[in-house]
Formats: structure tokens, C-alpha cells, sequence
């Protein structure tokens, strides 16, 4: 059986389409599930947003396959909350197979996109792709302390995320603005993901700052500096040509 480092079985919730159309791929639904459970992963399902806190409020949920024709929400939107709150493993299946479909997609936060139909062995394919890249990322079960999740470690840092502290290697305290706080915290909440300027000035400055992209350069070139490394190494903060940016560090949560 695939199991976490901690030793609790791999868990994946799969939330399907509407009610009206659940009877059209029930049959796809079953043999996904059929094949995810043989691999060792426990499979939970949901047909709507609703359904799908439910689930999170009692389990921790490793990786999401996510139909975004929901009966009570907009998928996308889902798919961009729950990427703002977790590095957890998120996987678009739909029917809309388009190139925009997919882009804008994996753009709001997914892993991966799988258009309908598809065969569960490719499905198990990327299942494991996805689970290898987000090793440890979980969507908080709303039941554990939350508390624990509150500080983030990387190559020897610690941000906290309850009190918008940085503290470096050395153990001092690094000053940041509340814009390089939010940048920050948008990297590690990604860790490994390319996140655009646009998302980027999203998550810094809000809506009212669209079409000010550029911005975002020399605040990322801010808090390269403040995160100071030896010389030599490897960026933490990677310049993604004509895509936008990615965070290289491995993330710790605690």
C-alpha cells in the first residue's frame, strides 16, 4: 500500500460532476475508484462543494481529482481558494479538453488537467506524478490544531505565518513590508509551482492593481536580497522566462 512518511494511508477525494450528470460517468467514476483503491489509496467522493468540506473537516485529503462543473460553486474559484491554503495536490478532470480550458486550469493552482475520457491507467499515472511532487502537503483536516501549521521552514528559515515574522538561518529577525510578506507567503504556499505576475500581484495587492504586472519584479528583487544565501547556491526564488516565477525551496510545515 502507498503510504505517508507517518504512516496513514495515501487518501485522494475525488469531486465528480452535478447530480444531473453523475449518472453518465458513474460507470468511469467506479472503475477510477476501483483502480485507485487496487494501487492502495483510500478513495473518498463528493458531488458538490459542499460535500467536499464536509470531507475535509474529518479527513486529510493528500490529493483532489476536481470536475469543475459543480452544482453550488465555481470550480475554478475552488480550485484558486484551495491553492491560496494548501500545497496540496490538486488534479483537473473534465470534459473540456480545449488548450485555453487546461492553461487557465493549471494557471489558478491545479497540478495536472485530464481531459474526459481517459484511461484509469493513465489517471494512476498522473495520480503518482502528482503525489511524488507534493510529498507531505496535506488540505488541513479542520479537526487538528491549526496552530501546528502556523510556522513555515525552508533551507534553514522560518516564516511564521500567525505573527508575519521571518526568522533567518542564524536566528534573526528579518524585517519585512506586508507586500514582501505576502509574496512570500504566496511562494511557499507553492513551493515548486510557476506562479505568474499576474497571481503574484493577486495575492499581494488584490484586483485593483491588475494590469501593473511589472510591479511585482522588483518586489520579488526585494526579497532576494533579504533572503540572503551563500554564494553560489541556488536561488530559492527562480526567474521563469516569458511564465513568471518559482519558489525552488523544499517546504516544511510545523
Amino acid at each position: 500500500m502507498v503510504e505517508r512518511e507517518a504512516g496513514h494511508p495515501i487518501t485522494i477525494l475525488v469531486l465528480e460532476d452535478d447530480p444531473d450528470t453523475l449518472e453518465e460517468v458513474s460507470d468511469t467514476l467506479e472503475e477510477v475508484s476501483e483502480t485507485l483503491s487496487d494501487e492502495g489509496f483510500v478513495v473518498l467522493c463528493a458531488s458538490s462543494a459542499r460535500q467536499l468540506r464536509e470531507l475535509v473537516k474529518r479527513n486529510s485529503i493528500d490529493l483532489f481529482l476536481m470536475d469543475l462543473k459543480l452544482p453550488d460553486e465555481d470550480g475554478l474559484d475552488l480550485v484558486r481558494t484551495m491553492r491560496t491554503q494548501s500545497a496540496v495536490g490538486i488534479i483537473i478532470v473534465s470534459g473540456k479538453a480545449g488548450e485555453i480550458d487546461r492553461v487557465v486550469g493549471l494557471e489558478v493552482g491545479a497540478d495536472d488537467y485530464i481531459a474526459k475520457p481517459f484511461s484509469p491507467r493513465e489517471l494512476v499515472a498522473r495520480v503518482r506524478t502528482v503525489l511524488r511532487r507534493t510529498k507531505g502537503s496535506t488540505y488541513p483536516d479542520a479537526s487538528h490544531d491549526s496552530s501546528a501549521r502556523e510556522v513555515v521552514e525552508f533551507s534553514g528559515w522560518a516564516l511564521d505565518l500567525a505573527a508575519h515574522h521571518l526568522i533567518a538561518p542564524s536566528g534573526e529577525g528579518v524585517d519585512l513590508t506586508t507586500a514582501e510578506f505576502e509574496l512570500l507567503r504566496a511562494f511557499v504556499e507553492s513551493a515548486h509551482r510557476i506562479l505568474s505576475r499576474d497571481y503574484l500581484l493577486d495575492r499581494v495587492h488584490g484586483q485593483d492593481w491588475a494590469g501593473y504586472d511589472r510591479g511585482i519584479d522588483g518586489l520579488v528583487s526585494r526579497l532576494r536580497r533579504k533572503l540572503k544565501q551563500a554564494p553560489g547556491a541556488a536561488p530559492f526564488i527562480k526567474t521563469i522566462r516569458g511564465a513568471g516565477y518559482l519558489f525552488t525551496a523544499d517546504i516544511v510545515l510545523r
